[in-house]
């Protein structure tokens, strides 16, 4: 079988698997992988319907900035061993480092494993596609929620606004989580599916399962990550749907999966296309066995192909039956998508419908009362019908269409005027496309695309009930307001579906409707991401001028804008959020004197925010705004204002003026040097050791250093400085002036730390036992400069011994978790680290003994700290009181999975509380009249009364 043109580029990039030892040779090995990546990828978005669409076009680029660049592969299941290691403790800090909150001149050298305060955003949510009720709870209340990027969470009632989502761990924070469900033979048993496969934002790890209601976890259903001959890479990595049946007693689990690629919307290369297909386990997951007669046809040969279909969604109907849906397959000739499959022995499958569009997605529901009621909500054929919405009720022999002339069942259509009439996802349907019908009653049907609609008469009519702006004639319209882009619409099936509670996933988070009945009314539908922390920051930084107790930070968060965290921390150690700009928030940057910050979208779409009314765009037309990357370099000279930004390239835009109050600059061009083929500006940073001047360094995705001299004059001069590696420079830092250079490269299979000490003329390799993975940011403590930290793809890494020959590096990640970091940053005035994270928010540490006490994480300020002691213990402990605000509080304390174990009212400092519990980690919240005064880890290492058992 054929792939799509770009599996020619991973071919070709497998067959130039020999090292080469000089940079320069290597560079050039890297030029021919970015030119046939980038010419296939081309060539993938003319033959496909799809386009890149944000996070896909970030995606594309990180793929070329993680790359081998040997082989042109990112071998992201290397992760899997580093994340294990960590958890086995064998990366586990040896000593304190003081650039960390709480370990300088920390008691007996004391290793701080909870450090970094979590800033927010406090009630903005993320991309979230799984949802579920935990069946477990008596009240019918309990939700578990996974984001794409942020791991699983769970909230004990999610109907009261005030209650917080918490992670179940933090080693879910790099976890891509898509579908959960649980077995209905033995409710304590989940299983969650992971990997994105319409974005490839995250690559899955197979599945994961808990028998203990969430407490602890196992992964199941992974194989050996190997390369087929044709450049695929084989692996179950995108589980797209899973559902547990109960077979006369038997526990029956159907695994969907899919395939993915690099080009139009995938990310990581051509992954687990042969792989994908239905999979079926009777032994609780121990084994797996792909059905050998869901194969897809070869459209080349008119035969049926070895490949399977790809698996989008899987049901389970009222008479016990099993349907399912496809999607795409991304073999070119695999007629996979836009098919609906019928089997009563979980066996055998029939098609009962047919689009007639191999690239079709297909989403469904099912009566939950009658076997043949189904609807189906799907890509349609071709421009003239983008979308299509089918009815059958007679268990899929005939089906009405919304193609269907005259029609029975019609399309809903936005009042939004962006929003063509035919296709109210608005071109996205590959990407936001669900449909659900009511449980008790099943003419009754929910859908979703950018917004969402009801109908009460089985699809005939329908009523717009969210809205994700006020824009254009939107702005008559009285519905609640709910972020767009909706992947998931669940119901409370507490006492049989009469709660009339219903729960949204879309890429805003969570959004909960207390009565169906009145959901379509203004606060029918209302968000409820307290705490629920899955933003995708692109990147964030601190306001210079500001403190920690008035504190400032401007980040980026992908399709949720750029946000301002400011002013006293909250009790709960949150900072307050107010949108800066809309849309997908980029890099940032502040004024020295606080006079301006400069917020980022797409490309060259730079704002800056002063004292005027409204954000200024840096550059002046539209077309040179569309230059540059998605998500695009840039840098700031605060002591002259000038900005720069990434335009073509070796070009970069030049804007001056910024600290005037016009709202007009002045823009030009710099030319960094001459661009070898497929060379691109990868970094951007000033020189903070010139002031009277803009001293700019630029690094290339090629490892390229450049070093302009007068960047902010006509008269500047560019020099090329010596190259440490062939790859992508991901961050360029200083030490005590210019010619110490702390440099970082992104790329797989390649030494990601050096160091100079005579301003880039010879490199020093500070890998160290740094694991291989994307290093992407680095920081140096200028108070120690053998203390360095680094952001990875497994969250915060540090080193108390940089300038040794081989510095020894640490997971000091902490309670952040082994997420993507993005940025970091440094206030020297108050010694403030912040950290930045794709999938878990913003998070800051101080280099001070004042933040923490203990290993727990105090809900205050360091000013009016709280802590348990002992902790660990045996069960029995006391909270003691700093603040003397605090006359009593309420204990509770929760298990992993989220369950109250013991609570105890009015307790106040020093006195006892607790009981028997299994040794484990518990989390301790502790709150007066509603205030939360103290949440952390609580350690029980053995029952009282000297009862382990």
């Amino acid at each position: 079988m054929k792939l799509y043109p770009i599996a020619a580029a991973l071919l070709c990039m497998n067959m130039y698997a020999q090292q080469q030892n000089k940079p320069q040779a290597n560079q050039k090995h890297l030029q021919e992988l970015y030119l046939k990546y980038e010419k296939d990828i081309k060539k993938a978005r003319k033959n496909s319907k799809l386009m890149g669409t944000p996070p896909d076009l970030y995606n594309e680029e990180d793929y070329k900035r993680t790359m081998d660049p040997i082989t042109g592969n990112v071998n992201f299941e290397k992760l899997a061993k580093v994340n294990k290691d960590i958890l086995m403790g064998q990366y586990k800090a040896a000593q304190p480092m003081s650039f960390i909150a709480g370990n300088q001149g920390s008691a007996a050298g004391k290793i701080i494993n909870e450090p970094w305060i979590e800033r927010g955003p406090y009630n903005v949510g993320g991309r979230t596609r799984a949802i579920m009720y935990d069946p477990n709870d008596p009240t019918g209340k309990r939700v578990f929620a996974g984001g794409v990027s942020g791991g699983l969470w769970v909230n004990q009632d999610p109907s009261v606004s005030t209650n917080e989502w918490q992670p179940l761990s933090t080693f879910w924070a790099n976890t891509s989580v898509v579908c959960i469900t649980y077995d209905p033979t033995n409710p304590q048993t989940f299983y969650i599916g992971t990997g994105e496969s319409s974005t490839s934002d995250v690559v899955g790890s197979g599945i994961w399962k808990t028998t203990d209601g969430g407490a602890t976890w196992t992964q199941i259903f992974t194989v050996p990550v190997t390369y087929a001959s044709n450049g695929v890479r084989n692996g179950n990595f995108y589980i797209n749907d899973i559902k547990v049946r109960n077979n006369n007693g038997v526990s029956e689990i159907y695994a969907g999966v899919s395939g993915s690629y690099v080009g139009i919307s995938f990310n990581d290369g051509w992954q687990g296309l042969s792989q994908a297909g239905l999979y079926k386990s009777v032994d609780g997951g121990a084994t797996f066995t792909k059905n050998a007669n869901l194969l897809a046809m070869n459209a080349t040969t008119n035969v049926v192909s070895t490949t399977g279909y790809s698996i989008q969604q899987i049901e389970i109907a009222a008479d016990n039956s099993i349907w399912l849906s496809t999607r795409s397959s991304r073999f070119s000739n695999i007629d996979s998508g836009g098919r609906i499959f019928k089997s009563t022995d979980g066996n055998t499958f029939n098609q009962v419908y047919n689009v007639g569009n191999t690239g079709s997605r297909v989403n469904f529901t099912l009566s939950k009362t009658d076997a043949n009621k189904a609807y189906a909500f799907m890509q349609g054929v071709g421009t003239a019908e983008p979308i299509r919405i089918v009815k059958t009720i007679d268990g899929g022999t005939t089906w009405q269409s919304t193609s269907d002339v005259p029609q029975v069942i019609k399309l809903p259509k936005a009042t939004d005027t962006s929003i063509p009439a035919n296709d109210f996802t608005r071109g996205q349907s590959f990407y936001d496309l669900v449909i659900t019908a009511d449980p008790l009653n099943d003419n009754t049907l929910y859908i979703g695309g950018i917004d969402l609609f009801k109908s009460t008469d089985g699809g005939t009519n329908w009523t717009q009930i969210s809205k994700w702006s006020n824009n254009n004639a939107m702005a008559n319209l009285a519905v609640s307001t709910v972020h767009a882009d909706q992947h998931a619409i669940v119901f409370n099936p507490f006492n049989n579906y009469n709660t009339g509670q219903m729960m949204f996933g879309n890429d805003g988070g969570i959004f909960f409707a207390a009565n169906k009945e009145s959901i379509g009314a203004v606060g029918g539908m209302v968000a409820r991401n307290t705490r629920y922390n899955v933003t995708q920051f692109y990147g964030a930084v601190l306001n210079p001028t500001k403190t920690p107790a008035n504190e400032e930070l401007l980040a980026g968060a992908q399709d949720n804008g750029s946000w301002w965290l400011y002013g006293l921390p909250q009790p709960n150690n949150f900072l307050t959020l107010a949108a800066a700009t809309g849309g997908d928030g980029m890099y940032p940057e502040y004024d020295d004197q606080d006079l301006y910050e400069i917020s980022s979208y797409t490309n060259n779409s730079h704002y800056l925010l002063n004292s005027t009314p409204n954000a200024n765009y840096l550059i002046s037309t539209s077309a040179n705004r569309s230059l540059g990357h998605f998500v695009n370099e840039i840098a700031l000279d605060r002591m002259n204002d000038v900005f720069y930004s990434y335009r073509s390239g070796l070009t970069l835009f030049k804007t001056a003026g910024l600290s005037s109050t016009a709202t007009t600059f002045t823009n030009d061009q710099i030319n960094v040097g001459t661009a070898q083929s497929g060379e691109q500006v990868s970094w951007l940073k000033i020189s903070p050791h010139t002031t009277a001047s803009s001293t700019l360094f630029v690094g290339t995705n090629l490892g390229r250093l450049f070093k302009i001299t007068n960047a902010n004059t006509p008269s500047y001069t560019s020099t090329v400085l010596t190259s440490p590696a062939a790859g992508t420079i991901s961050d360029i830092e200083f030490g005590a002036n210019e010619n110490e250079i702390l440099l970082t490269l992104s790329n797989y299979n390649q030494i990601s730390v050096f160091y100079s000490t005579d301003g880039g003329t010879s490199w020093q390799n500070k890998e160290g036992n740094l694991p291989d993975m994307p290093v992407r940011t680095i920081l140096r403590n200028p108070d120690d400069p053998n203390e360095v930290l680094v952001g990875t793809e497994l969250g915060v890494w540090g080193t108390a011994n940089f300038l040794s020959g081989a510095p020894t590096w640490s997971s000091v990640t902490g309670n952040i978790g082994n997420v993507r970091v993005t940025s970091l940053d440094y206030r020297p005035s108050t010694k403030t680290v912040l950290v930045s994270t794709y999938g878990r928010g913003a998070w800051t540490t101080q280099n001070t003994n004042t933040s923490l006490a203990t290993s727990e994480t105090s809900a205050v300020s360091p000013r009016t700290m709280n802590r348990v002691y002992p902790n660990p213990s045996k069960g029995i402990a006391r909270l003691r009181f700093n603040n003397t605000n605090h006359s009593s509080v309420d204990i509770s304390i929760f298990d992993k999975a989220g369950r109250l174990v013991y609570s105890k009212k009015n307790v106040k400092s020093d006195e006892e509380f607790g009981q028997k519990m299994i040794p484990g980690t518990y989390i301790l919240k502790a709150e007066d009249k509603g205030e939360i005064v103290f949440s952390g880890n609580f350690l029980v290492i053995g029952r009282t009364g000297g009862d382990d058992d």
